[in-house]
């Protein structure tokens, strides 16, 4: 079964968000070691824009290893016990990594509210609220919630039907 094209799109948000993220960051680092080492001068936003670009990587590409569950994890003890004991701790696993998301996500969510009242700014970008740096951290945690919800769902679902043609 072939997925709708809106929907292929929308399942690949973090790929295409890692793709714009990684070429403003080569682009301004780019930039940056250009003007200095040959013009002689710097920009001032340009470690910063690096820094809130290299947040977004870290925290969109959690969402995406979630995606495809390959998060930090000890997976040691489903591979000695029982099948039906491992089974147990993969699944208190994923559901204490659900719970970590929501957790953190919320106390990050708390955070952004709070720069948004205060109109907090980056010294270096005066114009740039700082609640878009930390806006990463709630995307990544609540789509590390998501992502984990979605592969436990999926791999309980039957295997896609193979089209005609593709059979030998």
């Amino acid at each position: 079964m072939k997925k709708n094209g809106i929907i292929h799109h929308l399942d690949r948000w973090e790929e295409y968000l890692l793709f714009v993220v990684m070429v403003f960051m080569l682009i301004v680092l780019s930039a940056q070691v250009f003007c200095r080492y040959v013009l002689s001068f710097s920009f001032s936003w340009a470690e910063q824009g690096a820094r809130i670009g290299f947040v977004w990587l870290t925290m969109t590409g959690i969402s995406l290893a979630a995606k495809h569950g390959m998060h930090l994890k000890v997976d040691l003890l489903t591979q000695v016990l029982p099948d039906r004991l491992a089974r147990a701790v993969s699944i208190f696993s994923e559901i204490f990594t659900m719970a970590f998301g929501v957790y953190m996500g919320s106390l990050i969510f708390k955070t952004v509210m709070l720069q948004i009242r205060t109109h907090q700014t980056f010294s270096a970008i005066p114009w740039l609220p700082t609640y878009t740096m930390y806006a990463a951290g709630v995307i990544g945690m609540f789509g590390l919630t998501l992502r984990t919800l979605q592969r436990i769902f999926l791999s309980k679902a039957p295997p896609p039907e193979q089209d005609q043609d593709a059979r030998v």
